[in-house]
């Protein structure tokens, strides 16, 4: 319930006078969207943090994964690179589907304003 309230105050906040253009993190305000897209955003965007949460408990266990490889009398170097392979797959995965999700909702000019602040919505 207190992301939905973050969010919807980050939907209603807007601070810039046309010479400074404010930002906050994953704000989306600054597109001037409709009333209609707010609601499919928010969908999209609850849908990206649900993933993201699943991402992140996957990422802990093949850290742990890699962890116990590393612990090994012999290191296998295959091994390794599939968890990270596997850990670079998941997270590629969910960011490609959300900016596929955004692109597709968002106006072209409401595209060009999202990509300046791309680096806020990557997977990690």
């Amino acid at each position: 319930m207190k992301l939905l309230l973050l969010f919807l105050l980050a939907f209603s906040l807007y601070a810039g006078d046309g010479k400074k253009e404010h930002h906050l993190s994953k704000d989306l305000s600054s597109l001037e969207l409709t009333s209609e897209q707010k609601e499919i955003a928010k969908g999209i965007i609850k849908q990206f943090r649900i993933d993201i949460k699943a991402f992140r408990e996957f990422k802990e266990k093949m850290e742990d994964e890699k962890e116990s490889l590393v612990m090994r009398e012999v290191l296998n170097e295959d091994d390794l690179q599939k968890i990270n392979q596997a850990i670079s797959q998941k997270a590629s995965t969910i960011e490609s589907r959300f900016l596929v999700q955004m692109h597709n909702l968002l106006t072209p000019e409401q595209r060009k304003k999202f990509a300046r602040n791309l680096e806020e919505w990557e997977v990690e």
